[in-house]
């Protein structure tokens, strides 16, 4: 490679919503923006088994976004074949994944003992790809850095931007070799209603943007309205609201938009049950940082609300099945927010065949997961080897997303290009309909700047 060329290659999440990484290296190092798992159906998941394309001995830094698994999980497997360099996130990225990353090792743990002995045969498996104590090992080799702070690594100078996507979410700008480049990581919506609005985003040579929901725009109808119309449902009916909700940052969210409901006598007092430990665990490191939530609910006293005897916490399992015994009206919110595991699965198929139960969707569900399927209007679904009939209520706000739309997102995209014109816009993280309808709308931007990546495709700057 000539010496003062940048080599930028794309190894996940093109094409894809999940298993965010890409290599950036020149001469003098070798560094990942982002190391995330693949993550929904079992045909992308199985990607986490390929071989990697690097010896992770030869990354010297991974540049963090932010915590959630499709961009942080793939740490403890670099660590434990070898990666030995620094890490580098917000403060609240990092205490997030000392709760996500533990999980995640649990997780793949229970995954290699349901492998079959064909699969088991087939990725050259003697063990899980990581369990806790890799990813508690992997702890060690993170820094942290706040917001707005430029910090330099082998020539490389670099900062985080707040992107208003979960706590600690940041978009990354890169200079290198008087080129610079922005990641922008998981773009937060314009107007949030838990978190602090994202900031604008600086501009830079080249920019890396997502894309997951680059081909449409959210539901502007109140979602105030939708959730008091979701809950009455299940009053009347004495039924079960279920809600799937990732563990950060949306079931915190859910929470506020009950609790402002609740304030104002807009629905009345259920119970709410919490069904998911990390998501008590996450909840409790929001707590550690009101400067990144919005004003209004810190002045409205919601972590007060949390901590109070209107919310069930389950953490143990017997008391989340005891939960399938429990009659209506009532909430539950559990993990995981596409329904491709954890302990929503188990609600699922105790309520989904049961008229008198509804099931709210307040997230992207990527293809292949049941998530998916539902909100597509399945008939049947099939969990744990039995075929279940949907009789339950299917509804979907499309308005609780932690992503910006194809408006937000041209937003970001016009606020860096503002500050700079770049040279190339590479869009990733997104379905491939998603990506190619995103770069169709941007208008700003001639459209052979526009790239749309393939996997391990290689690009020289």
């Amino acid at each position: 490679m000539e010496s003062d060329k940048i080599r930028l290659q794309f190894l996940g999440a093109t094409g894809y919503v999940t298993g965010s990484r890409t290599l950036i290296e020149t001469n003098q190092f070798r560094v990942y923006v982002d190391a995330g798992l693949y993550q929904g159906p079992k045909y992308i998941e199985e990607k986490n088994y390929k071989t990697l394309e690097s010896d992770p001995k030869t990354i010297n830094a991974i540049f963090l976004t932010h915590a959630h698994i499709d961009h942080s999980g793939l740490i403890p497997l670099l660590v434990k074949k070898g990666f030995t360099g620094k890490i580098f996130c917000t403060p609240s990225t990092y205490d997030l994944l000392e709760i996500l990353l533990l999980d995640a090792g649990r997780l793949q743990d229970e995954e290699f003992r349901f492998l079959s002995k064909k699969k088991i045969v087939e990725y050259r498996l003697n063990e899980a790809l990581y369990n806790e104590d890799d990813a508690r090992n992997s702890l060690q080799y993170f820094e942290t850095v706040p917001f707005d702070t430029k910090f330099t690594f082998k020539g490389i100078t670099a900062s985080f931007h707040w992107n208003g996507h979960i706590l600690g979410a940041a978009c990354v700008k890169l200079e290198i070799n008087q080129k610079s480049f922005l990641f922008s990581g998981d773009i937060g919506p314009k107007n949030t209603v838990l978190h602090k609005s994202r900031n604008k985003p600086p501009g830079a040579d080249y920019i890396i943007m997502e894309s997951t929901y680059g081909d449409r725009k959210h539901d502007d109808d109140d979602f105030y309205k939708k959730m008091i119309e979701a809950v009455m449902l299940i009053v009347r009916k004495k039924g079960i609201l279920l809600i799937p909700a990732f563990a950060v940052g949306r079931t915190q969210l859910i929470l506020y938009v009950l609790y402002r409901l609740l304030q104002d006598d807009k629905i009345p007092h259920l119970p709410i049950f919490i069904d998911s430990p990390m998501a008590t665990k996450a909840t409790r490191v929001y707590l550690k940082y009101p400067e990144e939530i919005a004003a209004i609910v810190i002045k409205d006293k919601f972590f007060e609300f949390i901590n109070s005897k209107n919310i069930h916490l389950i953490e143990d399992v017997i008391g989340s099945k005891r939960l399938n015994f429990f009659n209506g009206p009532a909430i539950i919110i559990s993990a995981s927010g596409m329904c491709s595991g954890g302990r929503i699965v188990h609600h699922i198929f105790n309520r989904i065949w049961d008229r008198r139960n509804t099931m709210l969707f307040v997230g992207y569900q990527a293809e292949g997961t049941l998530g998916r399927k539902l909100v597509r209007g399945s008939a049947r679904i099939k969990l744990f080897n039995r075929e279940l009939p949907v009789r339950a209520s299917i509804k979907s706000i499309d308005a609780f997303s932690a992503h910006a739309d194809q408006t937000g997102l041209i937003e970001w995209l016009g606020d860096s290009c503002r500050n700079q014109t770049p040279e190339n816009v590479f869009i990733i993280h997104g379905e491939e309909e998603s990506r190619h309808e995103l770069k169709h709308v941007i208008k700003f931007i001639d459209d052979e700047k526009i790239i749309l990546p393939r996997t391990e495709e290689v690009f020289y700057i």
